[in-house]
């Protein structure tokens, strides 16, 4: 697993260099709009109106007070970080913005440069926040970001039994101490606690994950409504601004207490007949197998079988 080195900088330019090698100078100048090119990696992917027209008023009155950065290569310009300011200074009817140039960077670089000045911004929704993160640690750490978070997370889980590692490879405890550095120099606080309470945010069903997105609706309510029936999400979320995360989760429990008793039930054993399909069965390593032969015996005990040959013969 290749990891890069970490130094200690602060500020976008020369935290640059805490996350890439080498360091990436860069110089500032003023750019025509027309020549930006915004990049569609952006991790900033959300832009209300209203915070729009408040960004092109103060553009209007006070002009850009933070210059945008771009990556200067043969075919143009492209917009490493500023996309709600390129937005809102064309809107104000600026012809030219300051931008910061760097040069010569590789993807992974403009990559990682983007996550950390989009982070750096305080009104950054968790959902991008997330995805930003991962970006760092996907670059960091040599790994996609399909394979990041179950990385992360048996890392977590790793901790969480085994404070010292002493049962870990060495190159899961190289991963994990870099993790370690890494959120130190994001200023991010513990990754575990990344793990725990902002990586679920990217699970979230997809009206809930754009509504968080889109700064609609609370991250903390959009937990809450994650547990909820379908039909009753779509109706809380409409009424999310007048609820508290309280209020939410009591119309929850409600409507569970008040719907039919097999409900659950026919939902759990609808998910298991798809989980149990031939197709599926034969994925199953030999540990999973038996795990799943034990599960069946004990749901037939359950329903007044003691033995269950049929699932024995179908798991062989």
């Amino acid at each position: 697993m290749k990891m890069g080195p970490l130094a200690g900088h602060q500020g976008p330019g020369t935290l640059m260099a805490g996350f890439t090698s080498p360091p990436a100078p860069d110089v500032q100048t003023d750019l025509a709009i027309d020549a930006i090119r915004p990049r569609p990696q952006q991790p900033r992917r959300s832009f209300t109106p209203e915070s729009l027209g408040r960004l092109t008023d103060s553009i209007r009155t006070h002009g850009i007070l933070q210059p945008l950065s771009v990556h200067q290569t043969a075919a143009g310009y492209d917009l490493i970080s500023g996309e709600r300011r390129l937005r809102a200074a064309r809107t104000a009817g600026l012809t030219t913005v300051p931008v910061k140039v760097f040069s010569g960077l590789t993807e992974r670089q403009v990559q990682q440069l983007s996550a950390v000045e989009n982070l750096q911004r305080e009104d950054l929704n968790p959902v991008d926040e997330a995805d930003a993160v991962l970006d760092i640690l996907s670059a960091e750490l040599d790994l996609p970001k399909d394979q990041l978070t179950p990385r992360l997370e048996r890392w977590k889980s790793m901790r969480m039994r085994d404070p010292a590692l002493a049962r870990a490879s060495e190159d899961e405890r190289q991963a994990i101490a870099h993790l370690d550095t890494l959120f130190r120099g994001l200023s991010r606080g513990e990754w575990t606690s990344f793990v725990a309470n902002r990586l679920p945010v990217l699970r979230l069903p997809a009206p809930l994950l754009e509504a968080v997105r889109e700064g609609r609706l609370d991250y903390t309510k959009a937990i809450a409504l994650k547990r909820a029936p379908e039909d009753l999400r779509e109706a809380l979320l409409a009424e999310s601004d007048a609820l508290s995360v309280q209020q939410i989760r009591q119309r929850i429990q409600e409507a569970s207490r008040t719907s039919a008793p097999h409900e659950d039930l026919d939902r759990a054993l609808e998910t298991f007949r798809r989980l149990t399909a031939k197709e599926q069965l034969a994925k199953l390593t030999p540990e999973a197998r038996r795990e799943l032969l034990s599960l069946l015996t004990q749901a037939a005990a359950v329903m007044g079988e003691r033995s269950s040959p049929p699932a024995r013969q179908r798991l062989k």
